[in-house]
């Protein structure tokens, strides 16, 4: 029997140089990284000798530098994981008590991918200087690499190296990429100068690009830093195995801040875990379980609003435009340096502009958000299974495998909640820069009415009251249809918006003494907006109905299973009055309205209570009452002992602004609008406003009606 080994070929150098690094930014990066595994406090990348065509590249730090010993041993072993292993092992730095960021031994890979001769000088603490030299070309003329030699100078004393330094110069010559311009240079200066967090307090570890003789080419390079302290919003947080912590910040434009008060606010309670996107009936918020392989989660987010009329309030608008053009995105550090290729120009791994189409005012684009996401190495490292957060061969980004899906995911929760916070303010800096205070109580009614005032103190009435008469008529019917077949949602938010919009145009018109056959015709296609289901618009739905049976009707034939099936101890409260609580509306509307408020406290309550255990007392707890305590009327009242709102009252009820993460904004919306065609209003009033039991500290709504006359 015969035996045989293994041969390397010499030109895997070039294969591997394709395959494992894509571009020769990576490749940079590649050796910066090696000098933060060398326990360097800094390193400088120098890209000079641009102006002769034949541009070299030198990477210096003052890490630890190799003897000759590490040299032949590690860094002349192709593959070498002796990073890996100390990585394994714990064994962190003995200067900066760091865990070493490679595991696959690719430097050398990296400088054969940026050019064809290579220089080294190295000096370790007591040890001599030693320099290696050589073409990566005169290499590959020998057929296997294991006879390919270098040779190893020694210089003592040191010939770069003052006596008492130490560190390693890379020095890269006859590049593979001759010409470098201005845009290039300044993509690698970006790429470069954020390889450590610029989120987090000044570290140990800097990295500097020089460009003699092309200095002006940085000239303008703002850093985030610089950028970031004009923001309008901020958003700092920390996720680990069993809290979820955060704190907002809006602060309005400079020409706005004596119109728009700045706003604040945290988590109030320790307890609060991360409410998850695209939740399943199994679990609504964040586990330990899902930190797994990841460990604590932190970072801070910055939101522009790329309005012209806000960007110009900044002294330096046109350097602001570029910076988020440029710099805008999500980026992710590993003790505190940077993993590619998150968060660079194109690249969008949380897919947020994706999220945005379908609520573009409401969600953060890629181009308006810069923020920084960071994990621990220790926490991340994938185990001998594979599992944990794994950087792929080519070195850009993780491994798409389960667990980063969980950090994708856990990532995503967050910035909804940015979202929910920042909604209000964004809202409230709208109104302002517009002159106008949006409302959607009455959206339509109001302006039909000040619409008839109008008309009907022009010749024009003849011809456009009974055009109003069938605006106002289809528009009210096609609510209530929307509403009892449960597609409010987008739907009717479209046809409110458009009507809106159609009945202000046409009140302009009047005031600005349109033409009157012109008046005539706009009125006709607002009409128009129904006739595709006006013979659905027929039954107006009106009548009375029992406050009582709704409830009954509610929790006995809908929610009484769910009740149960979610571990909720659900108390009532209706009294018998000399007179039936009597209401002039929809039975079927008034029943979608209270049946929305339960299902907004079951998933909240599993919100604050993700577990309960069956043999328990239930800590899940919904009221459900009647009282006459609010305003002289009767009201219905739903609490609970959730987590409460956290937006602002005035704001709850108006579409679109929501605290559920991928929830519509559009629930409590139906639920007021259900409630005013019925004659009452949804109010939202302090508990201690009514007779509630004591242990409701959540959420409180109240559908209150006049009394019956």
């Amino acid at each position: 029997m015969t035996t045989a080994k293994f041969r390397t070929r010499s030109r895997i150098l070039s294969l591997l140089g394709d395959q494992l690094i894509g571009r020769d930014y990576l490749a940079i990066f590649e050796l910066v990284k090696n000098a933060y595994d060398a326990d360097a406090s800094s390193v400088t990348v120098s890209l000079s000798d641009l102006d002769y065509g034949n541009p070299i590249i030198t990477v210096r730090d003052d890490g630890e530098g190799m003897s000759e010993d590490i040299i032949i041993d590690c860094w002349l072993e192709i593959g070498n994981n002796h990073r890996e292993q100390q990585r394994m092992k714990r064994q962190r730095t003995g200067r900066f008590n760091r865990l070493p960021l490679g595991e696959k031994g690719l430097g050398r890979i990296a400088c054969h991918k940026l050019g064809r001769c290579l220089e080294i000088v190295t000096r370790r603490t007591g040890h001599p200087e030693h320099r290696i030299r050589f073409r990566w070309d005169d290499l590959l003329q020998e057929k296997y690499l294991e006879d390919a030699q270098v040779e190893i100078e020694t210089n003592d004393p040191p010939g770069l190296f003052a006596q008492e330094e130490c560190g390693t110069q890379i020095t890269v010559s006859d590049l593979r990429k001759k010409s470098w311009d201005r845009r290039e240079v300044r993509s690698l200066y970006r790429t470069i100068t954020t390889i450590c967090s610029p989120f987090q307090k000044a570290g140990d570890f800097r990295a500097i690009l020089s460009v003699p003789g092309r200095e002006d080419w940085l000239d303008g390079m703002l850093s985030v830093e610089d950028m970031t302290e004009s923001a309008p919003w901020k958003f700092s947080f920390r996720l680990s195995g069993d809290t979820f912590q955060w704190k907002y910040k809006f602060i309005a434009p400079p020409g706005w801040r004596k119109r728009i008060q700045g706003r604040s606010s945290s988590n109030d309670r320790e307890d609060r875990l991360l409410v998850l996107p695209d939740y399943d009936s199994k679990k609504v918020v964040h586990d330990r379980s899902m930190l797994d392989g990841i460990g604590s989660i932190s970072g801070v987010f910055f939101a522009y609003d790329r309005d012209n009329r806000v960007l110009r309030e900044y002294p330096q608008v046109q350097a602001l435009k570029r910076f988020l053009s440029e710099q805008a995105g999500i980026r992710v550090y590993r003790d505190d340096v940077r993993v590619f290729n998150y968060g660079e120009p194109g690249d969008d791994w949380l897919g947020l502009d994706l999220r945005r189409v379908n609520r573009p005012t409401d969600r953060l684009s890629r181009n308006i958000v810069i923020g920084g996401v960071r994990i621990s190495l220790e926490g991340s490292s994938s185990d001998e299974a594979g599992n944990g957060l794994r950087e792929k061969s080519n070195r850009e980004g993780f491994d798409e495998n389960e667990c980063f899906g969980r950090f994708r995911k856990l990532v995503l929760g967050v910035i909804d909640k940015f979202e929910v916070e920042r909604a209000q303010d964004k809202k409230r800096l709208k109104q302002a820069i517009e002159g106008i205070k949006e409302s959607f109580e009455r959206p339509v009614e109001t302006p039909v009415a000040e619409l008839r005032t109008r008309i009907e103190k022009t010749e024009y009435a003849k011809e456009l009251i009974p055009l109003l008469d069938r605006v106002e008529s289809d528009y009210t019917s096609m609510k209530e249809l929307l509403l009892r077949a449960g597609m409010a949602g987008v739907n009717l938010a479209i046809v409110i918006h458009e009507v809106h919009r159609g009945v202000i145009s046409l009140y302009e018109a009047i005031r600005n003494n349109v033409n009157p056959a012109d008046l005539v015709k706009q009125a006709q296609r607002l009409v128009q907006i129904f006739e595709t289901i006006a013979g659905l618009l027929r039954q107006k739905g009106t009548g009375k109905a029992d406050i009582r049976e709704v409830v009954q009707t509610a929790v006995e034939s809908i929610s009484h299973r769910r009740f149960k099936r979610h571990q909720v101890n659900t108390e009532f409260q209706l009294p018998i009055w000399d007179s039936p609580f009597m209401v002039n509306g929809s039975f079927d509307l008034l029943l979608g309205a209270l049946t929305n408020l339960i299902d907004n406290s079951l998933y909240w309550l599993r919100v604050r209570y993700p577990e309960v255990k069956p043999d328990t007392h239930f800590e899940r707890r919904l009221y459900v009452g009647i009282g006459e305590e609010l305003e002289d009327s009767r009201c219905l009242v739903v609490a609970d002992n959730g987590p409460g709102f956290s937006v602002d009252p005035d704001l709850l009820a108006e579409p679109f602004v929501t605290q559920r993460p991928g929830g519509s904004g559009l629930g409590l919306y139906y639920a007021s609008l259900a409630t005013q065609l019925c004659g009452g209003t949804l109010s939202f009033p302090n508990p201690a406003d009514l007779d509630l039991p004591e242990w409701v500290d959540g959420a409180v709504v109240a559908m209150i009606f006049p009394e019956e006359t």
